[in-house]
């Protein structure tokens, strides 16, 4: 998984939540709230779920790095940069969780200042930006708070820590890639080894039996 493809599914799904937040929000609040929680809830297992398949293709192009790189390999030096930058990585994860928080965070970070330096001109339109870049974790503060027309403490963590929610998700499913990649090693070696021993049942009952000469 590249930083790329790790900020092109958060900005996926991301924008899907927006329009569906966009659409219970003329429900209600009571509908929103609830039916929103149970998509977030959906959208943040989807993108874990995600992550580990993300980890576990890393995983495969990490095993194949490690054996291009070997001194007695014939495709030492032959693999393409772009392949190399698809291995498992902490830090290639993490740098993908920075790069998918960075546009939703940089508009919060923005209609916050505009609002502590009295902006007007800036004001309504950072707002409704950020407003709409977080709307799919308003239903998360919607018991205590009903209008989000003026910036408050709470409002502000929400535009703060809204951004990372999503990318963390597939983050914590990507750092599964290499106990998946092991699991699956083993199911693989188990396979083979049980196909060996069945063949060689197999080909015990093929051997053809002596005949005893008839008296």
């Amino acid at each position: 998984m590249t930083t790329g493809e790790m900020w092109k599914a958060s900005a996926t799904t991301l924008f899907l939540l927006i329009l569906l937040n966009l659409a219970l929000f003329t429900l209600g609040n009571t509908p929103w709230m609830v039916l929103g929680l149970v998509v977030l809830a959906a959208s943040m297992f989807f993108s874990f779920r995600q992550g580990m398949d993300f980890g576990h293709n890393a995983c495969c192009i990490l095993q194949t790095v490690n054996r291009a790189q070997q001194p007695d390999s014939a495709m030492q030096g032959q693999l393409e940069q772009k392949v190399v930058k698809q291995a498992w990585s902490v830090a290639r994860g993490f740098k993908g969780v920075l790069a998918a928080a960075l546009i939703p965070y940089a508009a919060g970070c923005l209609y916050i200042t505009c609002s502590l330096l009295n902006v007007e001109p800036l004001i309504i339109p950072t707002r409704l930006i950020s407003w709409v870049l977080a709307s799919p974790f308003w239903p998360v503060v919607l018991p205590w708070y009903n209008t989000f027309d003026r910036l408050t403490g709470v409002v502000a963590a929400v535009l703060m820590i809204s951004p990372f929610v999503l990318p963390l998700c597939t983050f914590a499913g990507y750092l599964q890639g290499p106990k998946l990649w092991a699991k699956s090693e083993k199911a693989m070696a188990e396979g083979k080894r049980r196909a060996k021993a069945k063949s060689r049942v197999v080909r015990k009952k093929q051997v053809p039996r002596s005949q005893r000469p008839e008296i």
